[in-house]
Parts: C-alpha cells; structure tokens; sequence
C-alpha cells in the first residue's frame, strides 16, 4: 500500500509539473506559431483542452491507486500503463526527455505495490 502512495504522490507532482511546464515551455511556444491553421481559436483551445485534460487523467490516476475500493487487479493495469508509457517515451525521445525515466518509475512502483 505504501508504494501506491509514493506512486500517487509521484502523479500528482507529475501532473502539476506537465500543466504548469507544459504550458510555459511547449503550448504557448507551439501556439505562438506564425501558421493559420494554430491561429484558430478552436485550434488553440482543443490543443489546451487536450494538454491539461492529461494532466486531470494523472490525478484520476493517482486516485485509482490509492482509493480502497479500487479493486487491485486494475492498479495494476494502472501501473502497467505507466510503465509502457514510460518505455514508449524513453524509445520515442531516445531518453532525452525527462518524462519518461519517472513514468516508468511509477509503473514500477505501482506494480511492485500490487506484488508485494
């Protein structure tokens, strides 16, 4: 049970560093593009949309994991999807973001807290 909470714990950093970051360093960069097809309202909006929407599916993550009458078998699919996650970012950037070290990390954690 402990390991799911420092996993959680781990989320929930996690999803306030990818909101806030994210926002900072990628989505107003990105939006900022001189392209008519980002100009657009519904552009923009659906890119945010989708960015912080993320970030709310960490927390109900997170909540998953530690919540009691979350049944066990699906923290681990939890943790398991973290993982891949993780190993598909760590493939895809070639281990130069800093995201996918710490996803896998908490697919760890949270499988090892189904095991043991």
């Amino acid at each position: 049970m402990t390991l799911y909470y420092i996993a959680a714990g781990l989320i929930v950093f996690l999803a306030i560093f990818h909101s806030w970051g994210g926002e900072d360093k990628l989505i107003k960069p990105t939006l900022a593009v001189d392209d008519e097809f980002i100009k657009l309202p519904m552009t923009q909006a659906i890119t945010r949309f989708g960015w912080h929407s993320t970030s709310l599916f960490m927390l109900f993550t997170a909540f998953s994991l530690i919540h009691p009458d979350v049944p066990e078998f699906m923290k681990l699919m939890v943790g398991a999807v973290w993982l891949l996650l993780g190993i598909t970012n760590l493939i895809m950037t070639k281990a130069k973001h800093p995201g996918g070290p710490l996803l896998s990390i908490i697919g760890v954690l949270s499988i090892l807290g189904y095991i043991l």
